[in-house]
């Protein structure tokens, strides 16, 4: 048995994939596929899974973007500053110049003692 691309699909994928096939707009559907992952992966509170799809299929959340897509992404976009709690990462030469200072700080402790 081999696996497809289709095999590899989470219910937030999917559910992105038949948002763009009804119509919401790009950027519209990939913030409602992550309000649906984070909302999975990060645990948010159990209240708040309803509104992210998980209770009903994003049915809800597909009615939504289609009949108030403004307001959606709004909504949708204060959820994720709500309760998201992934960090930005941060770009390699800013973390490569923190751990050469921490390093070198670390050192003039060492010469002070």
């Amino acid at each position: 048995m081999t696996m497809n691309d289709q095999d590899m699909l989470f219910e937030w994928d999917s559910w992105k994939s038949h948002a763009l096939d009804l119509g919401v707009a790009g950027d519209l559907a990939e913030l409602g596929r992550s309000i649906m992952r984070d909302a999975y992966l990060e645990r948010w509170p159990e209240e708040i899974l309803g509104e992210c799809g998980w209770w009903d299929d994003g049915f809800g959340m597909l009615a939504q973007a289609q009949k108030n897509p403004q307001e959606t992404r709004k909504r949708w976009t204060a959820l994720l500053k709500r309760y998201g709690r992934r960090r930005t990462a941060t770009p390699l030469a800013a973390r490569s110049r923190a751990l050469q200072l921490r390093s070198r700080l670390a050192g003039e402790e060492q010469r002070i003692a």
